[in-house]
């Protein structure tokens, strides 16, 4: 393994990183292992702690609603079968649990309830610990995912401190935690989507605001990766700014237009499905 840390995290990790970034990936190897050379360069790779470096991790619950009114409309053709979701790149794990929500919430007004799945990853396994916590910060309650808000209430619990003791409502200063009735059904777990995923077919993936930090010669081998364990008729859904760079013989541009917010997704060519 060479010293060039830029080269090393596009091979290992598909994305060009900032220089800034790499400079600090750096200082901590040196200030961790005293020595920046191959051996503690493959380790900080092999351990997550260049990818905790590097990685950008925004995240908030129900971001891009579009997305969430989509899959509120495919549910109900899932009622006999149940339905197997993944979350890649999945940073803090909002998402997760925000899809969690909007089918415990359908499941209250449906006499018999979906069966549900979740697996949720990401390559950095300092995020992965937060979503396995579910502790976080009103911030991660955005104006744009506001038409969902009300499935957050009953799963965020206010934690107390010296901030926040008495005061009601949601107020930025305080934590949340997610409740754990909902962890039943999520599993979340490190990856690294450079490689191929654990065998497992999924209905839906969500895939979104990461393709676009990828390089253009590893977008293809990233989709070929998530395309496999994607489902015949399965749809796999990317960030509303980034449907342009999809580029695989594996999945077809799909067009939807209700509620007057345009929505384009991608599915799995295959068996006819309901949606």
């Amino acid at each position: 393994m060479t010293h060039d840390l830029s080269q090393i995290t596009e091979e290992e990790f598909g994305i060009k990183a900032d220089p800034d970034d790499i400079e600090k990936l750096r200082a901590y190897i040196r200030d961790s292992y005293g020595r920046v050379e191959p051996e503690t360069i493959a380790r900080v790779f092999s351990s997550g702690e260049a990818a905790a470096c590097l990685t950008v991790n925004e995240t908030y619950f129900f971001r891009e609603p579009v997305h969430f009114s989509f899959l509120l409309e495919l549910l109900p053709s899932f009622e006999k079968t149940g339905i197997c979701i993944c979350s890649a790149a999945v940073a803090g794990g909002c998402e997760a649990y925000s899809i969690a929500m909007l089918i415990e919430a359908y499941n209250r007004g449906v006499a018999t309830p979906i069966h549900y799945h979740i697996d949720a990853f990401d390559i950095n396994p300092k995020v992965i610990e937060t979503a396995c916590r579910g502790i976080y910060s009103a911030r991660t309650l955005r104006e744009d995912g506001s038409c969902f808000r009300y499935m957050a209430d009953p799963y965020l619990k206010k934690l107390e401190n010296e901030y926040s003791r008495g005061t009601p409502g949601f107020d930025l200063g305080s934590q949340y935690q997610v409740d754990t009735s909902l962890k039943k059904n999520i599993r979340f777990f490190t990856h690294n989507l450079m490689h191929e995923l654990p065998p497992q077919e999924y209905d839906i993936i969500f895939f979104r605001n990461a393709l676009i930090y990828f390089l253009p010669r590893h977008r293809e081998r990233i989709l070929s990766n998530l395309i496999t364990v994607l489902k015949e008729g399965g749809v796999l859904i990317l960030g509303v700014s980034e449907t342009t760079l999809a580029h695989h013989a594996g999945i077809e541009g799909k067009n939807q237009e209700k509620n007057q917010n345009g929505l384009f997704y991608f599915q799995k060519p295959g068996k006819a499905a309901a949606y």
